[in-house]
């Protein structure tokens, strides 16, 4: 019966070593970094304190603040949004959204329906969303449907993706240094899921100008999704358009259109109505696909207003729900007050809700950016100076 007395060591043995891989793993992933702080945020907000959930790719974390909308309109939401997130895995976030939250209202941008399965479900795109929600049976059925078979074990035991990542101390530094935030403090994210430049025209261009359509596979998610809040017996459903400098074309916004109110839900396309939102094309966006903190306020502040004036919310939350949200309010109101300034000298650098806002972060933020236009300004003369002359032309003889 010697097992049976060393059983208890060895199943301690057991967890010890599964702890130690989970904290090793948890070190060494990293995948995009504005992404896992988005995601990995939602969980920290406290059990039934959302009033409304948002939905969709980075368009919804450029261009709509939580706790602007909480100073203007008096509701609490969070954006549960990924960049380049999958058609496929909007009803995979609605799903997380509500085993911790009970959304009085849906809003879903339907720029992820733009993708075809091929863009969709790249890598990055995938893993942006699968490695950073928790495990659970509906996260293992999201990963046996997108992911190819020679890529299960990655997803299954992440650390034989990420193990050389120990090489990168640097940038494992500054991942850790801005997920930690999210368990110092008040223990969430201030700003609820945010990106932006501070630029109205950004050097760095997300995709190529495109003629956007409803793809086939966009097509079927969309309806599978439309079907499950039928199923869940959501009503307060809105999918929206938000405002792009390059604007949806009509056939498009008809045929979302058609699609979603066939199906009994509301659809906005806020392309068309840009104007009366008061966004300048000139000055609110910094790339064709995003607002800068400008042309955020303004759309946070359309959303909010149409969200209570269509939808009978009930605001109501406890003391502590109430100072948190106060604090998250002035924590954001006093970073756009920042954001806009660095927006209008036109600096052109990334920020998201985790970033250091300040001045000495900021300083190596631009001493950075100039090596890396000084670097690559000068990886651009070596190319040329690499390439061969012209040949001139022969003259012609006539």
């Amino acid at each position: 019966m010697v097992w049976k007395k060393r059983l208890p060591k060895l199943l301690a043995f057991g967890i010890v070593m599964l702890l130690m891989l989970q904290f090793i793993t948890f070190l060494l992933v990293r995948n995009d970094i504005a992404a896992e702080c988005h995601v990995r945020g939602f969980y920290r907000e406290p059990e039934n304190s959302l009033d409304v959930a948002v939905i969709g790719c980075s368009e919804m974390y450029a261009d709509y603040s939580p706790p602007l909308a909480y100073k203007y309109c008096g509701f609490t939401s969070y954006n549960l949004c990924t960049s380049g997130m999958p058609p496929c895995f909007y009803k995979s976030a609605l799903k997380e959204f509500c085993k911790t939250q009970d959304p009085q209202v849906v809003v879903f941008e339907v720029n992820g329906f733009f993708y075809n399965e091929e863009f969709g479900l790249t890598e990055v795109n995938r893993r942006n969303w699968l490695d950073n929600i928790h495990l659970s049976k509906d996260w293992f059925d999201d990963v046996l449907d997108t992911a190819d078979p020679d890529e299960l074990l990655s997803y299954l035991l992440p650390i034989n993706k990420y193990h050389d990542n120990w090489q990168r101390p640097g940038s494992q530094y500054d991942r850790l240094k801005k997920v930690s935030k999210l368990y110092t403090d008040s223990g969430v994210s201030l700003m609820k899921s945010f990106g932006t430049r501070t630029t109205n025209n950004s050097r760095i261009h997300t995709l190529k100008k495109r003629a956007l359509r409803l793809t086939d596979f966009g097509r079927e998610n969309l309806i599978e999704l439309m079907d499950y809040c039928k199923e869940q017996g959501l009503k307060n459903v809105l999918f929206i358009r938000s405002p792009h400098r390059q604007k949806l074309a009509s056939a498009t916004s008809a045929e979302l259109e058609k699609v979603i109110t066939e199906a009994g839900f509301t659809f906005i396309d806020c392309d068309k109505i840009s104007k009366d939102i008061g966004i300048d094309d000139a000055a609110d966006y910094y790339n064709e696909d995003h607002m800068n903190v400008f042309g955020n306020e303004k759309f946070t502040k359309f959303l909010g207003e149409y969200i209570v004036k269509n939808y009978d919310l009930k605001t109501d939350h406890d003391e502590q729900t109430k100072k948190l949200w106060k604090e998250c309010e002035e924590y954001t109101v006093n970073a756009f007050d920042i954001l806009k300034e660095r927006t209008l000298t036109n600096e052109d650098l990334p920020y998201n809700e985790m970033t250091d806002l300040g001045e000495e972060t900021h300083k190596k933020l631009l001493a950075d950016e100039a090596r890396a236009r000084k670097k690559l300004a000068e990886r651009m003369k070596t190319i040329q100076s690499q390439r061969p002359a012209d040949k001139k032309s022969e003259p012609v003889k006539t």
